[in-house]
């Protein structure tokens, strides 16, 4: 064998070998084959399918394509190798046919539900495209396009031969290459949801070589899924939801009060570290939405995590992560701590972002006096408090918290007209986050009210915030003056 042909052969050794871990490495509800290696007939364009992006743009607008490497050859998507049916013999049976330019949707469920998933497909596929940028063509040049199966009866859709008999079960959902299949939800909104969530995975591992953690390829697909559509029909994708009515079905918030209430709270880097087998527990697409939204919505971190869907192609994912957050772990840790402890229906992002100045420590008798502003959530009072120090704390001034029907002005004690997590609202609070902080801090926080004497058992930075929900922030007005004293006392 010449050393040409070995070449050859050792590349395709290893092509095939990177095929195979592929999976394994993307996790969670994707697929356990890659799409190329998938060795069905392909489809058939539907006549009826709507044009190409580039018939529909403004004549001299230019089609965004991929950017390759300087030098490299050229990148294609896997081709569409999806089955053929026979949509009549289906519809007799009960199984319709829906079509858009992104999806054709097989499915029993009443047409009225149906109708309209493939044009809600289609706008989550330009909201993928804006976030990620476009995929690579495949060698046919055809429009990608996905097939999904929505089962009511699923024995109907085994019995036809829809379902593959070598696709592992699943509660919900689950997609391999551009096809995915999920079962029929009791609410309309976690049907959509869901749908979505699929869909994510079939476009993302359309990009060749997908290899970003399992947490991020999940945490994503929750991310997308959690969507508005307004009086017009026109969705928005990646929200945060107001309450739970708004997401019926999904439960994710829920799950993450009860994992903290019961000790459980997870760390960057254990959801970061998830593997396949985590997501066999509905508590893994909780916190890897949660950590994916804390990223992507926060607005010191935003930028840069965004920047990440650019890099889901081998080992760059990773080590583009470390580079662009190396100076940060810290502050992160210590945000998401706090982030997870007050995590609620129409959590505000951006007024809840903490700033980390310079802080101090204080000798015995010295003092510091910071404003803390009513319409944000934990502030630094610049103080890094010592465990088995006696710290007094005192408030003056105060803050408006509404203001229909009329403003509700409240004191550094609260007003007990409502409450918040067991407090008054308007209450001052304080909590001590440690520097190692790496998960909740529920049981940490103490109210202060008009003053009060903090004897911390960790050492850390003293961080207060005004009692108020996380999603009222917004028409808060007014600061406390708060003066922190470090105390003669047991070290």
């Amino acid at each position: 064998m010449n050393e040409s042909m070995l070449r050859r052969l050792n590349w395709r050794r290893t092509r095939i070998a990177a095929l195979l871990l592929l999976p394994i490495l993307i996790g969670g509800c994707g697929g356990d084959e890659d799409a190329a290696n998938d060795s069905r007939p392909p489809s058939v364009a539907s006549p009826n399918r709507p044009p190409e992006d580039n018939e529909k743009r403004p004549q001299g607008a230019q089609q965004k394509t991929p950017k390759q490497p300087a030098g490299s050859q050229r990148v294609y998507r896997p081709d569409d190798q999806r089955p053929q049916h026979d949509d009549a013999r289906l519809a007799e049976l009960g199984i319709h046919r829906y079509e858009s330019q992104r999806l054709i949707l097989y499915t029993d469920i009443d047409p009225e539900l149906a109708k309209p998933l493939p044009g809600l497909m289609d706008e989550a596929y330009r909201a993928w495209e804006e976030y990620f940028g476009p995929l690579p063509p495949n060698r046919a040049g055809s429009d990608f396009q996905m097939t999904g199966y929505l089962m009511g009866d699923k024995r109907l859709f085994i019995e036809t031969g829809l379902l593959p008999e070598d696709l592992p079960d699943f509660p919900h959902g689950r997609n391999r290459g551009i096809e995915f299949w999920m079962n029929d939800q009791e609410h309309d909104y976690y049907r959509r949801h869901l749908l979505i969530h699929e869909g994510t995975h079939c476009f993302m591992t359309a990009m060749p070589g997908v290899l970003a953690p399992s947490s991020y390829m999940e945490g994503m697909a929750e991310l997308f899924g959690t969507h508005r559509t307004d009086a017009q029909g026109r969705t928005t994708f990646r929200v945060m939801p107001t309450e739970s009515l708004e997401v019926r079905g999904w439960g994710r918030l829920q799950i993450i009060a009860a994992e903290c209430a019961a000790g459980r709270a997870q760390s960057m880097m254990d959801i970061f570290n998830y593997g396949h087998n985590s997501f066999l527990k509905t508590e893994s697409y909780a916190w890897s939405w949660a950590l994916c939204k804390f990223m992507d919505a926060h607005p010191q971190y935003r930028d840069r995590f965004r920047e990440l869907g650019g890099y889901l192609q081998g080992t760059q994912f990773s080590r583009k992560f470390q580079e662009l957050y190396r100076k940060d772990l810290s502050e992160l840790n210590r945000e998401w701590a706090l982030f997870t402890s007050g995590l609620n229906y129409d959590y505000d992002m951006e007024r809840a972002a903490i700033e980390f100045p310079a802080t101090q420590s204080l000798a015995t008798g010295r003092e510091t006096v910071v404003e803390i502003q009513a319409n944000r959530g934990w502030q630094s009072s610049g103080v890094e408090v010592e465990a088995g120090a006696s710290y007094e704390i005192t408030a003056e001034g105060k803050v408006t918290l509404a203001q229909t029907p009329r403003p509700w002005e409240a004191t550094a004690a609260g007003i007990t007209i409502r409450y918040h997590d067991g407090q008054p609202l308007g209450m001052l609070l304080a909590v001590v986050v440690p520097k190692h902080a790496t998960a909740a801090l529920a049981d940490g926080i103490e109210p202060v009210g008009a003053a009060t004497t903090l004897r911390p058992s960790e050492s850390g930075t003293l961080f207060l915030r005004v009692n108020d929900a996380w999603g009222e922030l917004s028409d808060n007005r007014g600061t406390y003056r708060v003066r922190v004293t470090r105390r003669a006392g047991d070290t």
